[in-house]
């Protein structure tokens, strides 16, 4: 499978910081993953709702075949590659304000009903957010465009053309998962639901040449730091708008990309 934001890796998890698209985890073992409300304040620079506006980015050569602190454990492998970019300088800092924003503005009907028991959550939804997103397809003459265009998309000209449609979210994961002594690579896609209604995606991307990249280096997003993958709408980091996308408990693990001071 090719296309911009193929899985290059995703992990086997009961915690509920792990959820496949359409997958209901059985049994698996829970993957080691910081803290939720230390990982929280890392992701949101500072747990005060501070904007992102510096992010550090692994150097080409980066493996992500096995575990190893602030960065990604993938079952099916792989090396990161830098992306030249010119919004990461030379010692791989992303300057956020420096990186187009997907322009325009599109509104969608949420549907997502969470329910619980005394050992499972289930999040089911059609995977659309109640907060509006940038315009995708991405629109020929926008900043944006040039960067999706270059990426191969199965079923699509290029990346460029990928839109937003709604799809079947229907994600069962442990009420209380528990961290396991040794870690387990990603075998999922989906890292994380927010009350919003999308997802967060495993931050592994692909470049032009199908080469592992991390997507906050690799592409611009819209300013809720979504896009969409296979038509389904999801974040690679937190709102950069007032209306913030609302995280479901304990949902988040790094990635590639993390803050920088």
């Amino acid at each position: 499978m090719s296309g911009v934001f193929r899985s290059v890796a995703v992990t086997a998890s009961a915690a509920s910081a792990l959820l496949g698209p359409s997958m209901t985890p059985a049994g698996a073992g829970a993957v080691v993953a910081p803290h939720p409300a230390r990982a929280a304040e890392d992701v949101r620079g500072g747990g005060d709702g501070t904007l992102i506006t510096r992010l550090h980015t692994p150097p080409t050569g980066t493996s992500i075949a096995s575990p190893a602190r602030d960065t990604l454990f993938a079952c099916k492998g792989g090396i990161l590659t830098r992306p030249d970019r010119p919004w990461i300088d030379a010692h791989g800092v992303i300057d956020v304000l420096k990186r187009p924003f997907v322009s325009g503005t599109m509104h969608w009907q949420k549907r997502l009903k969470v329910t619980t028991t005394a050992t499972k959550r289930r999040f089911k939804g059609n995977g659309l957010p109640d907060r509006p997103t940038g315009r995708f397809p991405v629109q020929k003459g926008t900043p944006a465009y040039k960067y999706y265009a270059e990426i191969p998309a199965h079923g699509y000209p290029n990346a460029a053309a990928i839109p937003i449609k709604p799809w079947n979210l229907d994600v069962t994961v442990p009420r209380d998962p528990s961290v396991q002594a040794q870690p387990t690579c990603i075998d999922q896609l989906t890292t994380g639901m927010a009350l919003a209604g999308g997802t967060f995606h495993l931050e592994v991307a692909t470049d032009a040449q199908d080469r592992p990249v991390d997507p906050n280096a690799a592409l611009p997003l819209d300013r809720c730091w979504g896009h969409p993958y296979d038509t389904q709408y999801h974040y690679h980091g937190p709102s950069q708008t007032r209306a913030r996308a609302q995280a479901v408990e304990p949902i988040v693990i790094r990635g590639p990309s993390s803050p920088t001071t």
